[in-house]
C-alpha cells in the first residue's frame, strides 16, 4: 500500500514538473509578456498541486518552478531584467517555495476553523500574493539601484514602483488564482 502511495505521489510530482516545464518554455502558456511586467499564471500550478499533494510537496513543486525559472533566465531571458533578477535563488526559488508553505498552512488552518469552499479561495489568493510580495521584497533588498536604473525610476521612488507592480500584477494574479485553482482542484481531488 505504501509503495502504491509513493508511486502515485512521484507520478503526480513528475506531472507537475512536466507542466511547469511546458509553462516556462512554451511562449504564452505560463507568462503574459506585457513589458515591462511579465505577469504569470504558473503559480496556479503550484497552488493546485499543493492542494492535491500537501504542503511539503507543494513546497518542492514551488522550488522546482524556481529552479526552472533560474534556468530560463540564463537560457531564454524575456527581458533585460531576467539575467539580473531571476538568477538569484532568493528571488527565483524562495518565494515560489513559500507558495506551497502559505497555501498548505493556510488551507489546513482554515479547514479546522472554517471548513468551506472559501478555504480554497483564500489559500490560493494568499499563496499567489506571497509569491509577488516576496519577489518584490527581495528585488528591493538585493537590486534597488539596478532596478531603479533599468526601470528609469528615481531611487526615492523605487518602493512606489515595486508597490505598483504588486497592485497592478500581484493582486490580479492572486484574484485569478482564487478563481481558477478551486475550479481545477475540486474535480481533481475526487479523482486523486
Amino acid at each position: 500500500m505504501k509503495q502504491t502511495i509513493n508511486t502515485k505521489r512521484l507520478t503526480m510530482m513528475a506531472i507537475a514538473t512536466a507542466i511547469l516545464l511546458i509553462q516556462n518554455f512554451v511562449p504564452f502558456l505560463g507568462n503574459l509578456p506585457l513589458p515591462p511586467l511579465n505577469p504569470t499564471i504558473i503559480h496556479i500550478t503550484v497552488i493546485v498541486f499543493t492542494f492535491l499533494l500537501g504542503t511539503r510537496d507543494g513546497m518542492i513543486i514551488g522550488a522546482i518552478w524556481g529552479i526552472i525559472r533560474m534556468i530560463r533566465a540564463f537560457a531564454m531571458p524575456a527581458s533585460p531584467l531576467d539575467p539580473l533578477i531571476w538568477t538569484n535563488p532568493m528571488i527565483a526559488v524562495l518565494p515560489r517555495l513559500l507558495i506551497g508553505l502559505t497555501v498548505g498552512v493556510t488551507y489546513q488552518w482554515l479547514q479546522k476553523k472554517w471548513p468551506s469552499a472559501h478555504s480554497l479561495r483564500i489559500s490560493a489568493f494568499l499563496g499567489s500574493l506571497t509569491n509577488t510580495v516576496f519577489v518584490m521584497l527581495f528585488i528591493y533588498v538585493f537590486f534597488t539601484e539596478d532596478i531603479a536604473y533599468l526601470m528609469n525610476i528615481q531611487m526615492d521612488n523605487i518602493v512606489y514602483g515595486l508597490l505598483a507592480i504588486v497592485v497592478t500584477s500581484g493582486i490580479p494574479e492572486a484574484i485569478i488564482a482564487a478563481i481558477i485553482a478551486p475550479i481545477v482542484v475540486k474535480p481533481l481531488k475526487k479523482i486523486y
